[in-house]
């Protein structure tokens, strides 16, 4: 099988829906599939924070989890919504599995730049305008409500750090359409299976994935706002 012939959507099955089209990301399959990475996210960080050396406060480590999960739900809902925007084309079959693998794919690589331009811009821009408590993984001194409130406004900067990152993404799926194709190729032997399809997409790529970007995550972590690109690597995994 050459190349071209891998691209090209197949024939249509026995009960007349093309291959290409059988991917679904929230039917009860996919949903189970899900809930098992979530108890994996949450598993994993449960791990870390017992291999952690020295261990973070358990409030701090709490208000420093939770801005990762958070931003886990987040990058997750978004990059549903947009696979399935990008999948609606009129009149021609497409893929929910290969827009939502190409989805994480940019988001671990091009993606992971463009968030640490938006934090890095965006906390410049809020400390000129005179906002304090907004430096990442630092609550001050209680009142709890004191620290509640900066974690607040560092969960504000995260999110819609993240959610410009996921708009920029969109116009990259926009103005390269033939990133399809190459999703397409990748995911080609996986055709006819869309189980198979979610079980990769959803969770051996985003693992294997993340070992191969373990060191660009730690040169990240000794950066203030590289704490949350950190994070979303950590949740594109795992979430």
């Amino acid at each position: 099988m050459n190349f071209d012939s891998m691209l090209l959507p197949r024939a249509p099955d026995g009960d007349g829906e093309p291959e290409q089209s059988g991917c679904k990301l929230l039917d009860s399959f996919a949903i189970v599939i899900q809930l098992c990475l979530v108890t994996a996210a949450f598993s994993s960080l449960i791990y870390k924070r017992s291999r952690e050396r020295p261990q973070r406060p358990v409030l701090i480590w709490g208000f420093d989890v939770s801005k990762q999960l958070f931003g886990g739900i987040v990058i997750h809902s978004l990059n549903l919504i947009v696979s399935y925007i990008s999948g609606s084309v009129e009149g021609d079959p497409t893929n929910l599995c290969v827009w939502y693998f190409l989805n994480i794919f940019v988001d671990t690589t091009i993606g992971v730049l463009i968030l640490w331009g938006f934090l890095h811009g965006i906390e410049v821009l809020v400390l000129r305008l005179g906002v304090t408590g907004v430096k990442s993984g630092e609550y001050g001194d209680p009142p709890l409500l004191f620290q509640i409130a900066r974690w607040s406004k560092q969960l504000a900067i995260y999110i819609s750090s993240l959610t410009l990152m996921k708009g920029v993404v969109v116009l990259i799926f926009r103005m390269c359409p033939w990133l399809f194709d190459f999703g397409t190729w990748v995911l080609s032997w996986t055709m006819g299976d869309y189980r198979l399809q979610v079980v990769f997409v959803m969770l051996m790529y985003p693992f294997g994935w993340n070992d191969g970007m373990f060191g660009l995550r730690r040169r990240f972590e000794r950066e203030d706002v590289g704490e949350n690109v950190c994070g979303l690597l950590c949740m594109i995994r795992n979430v």
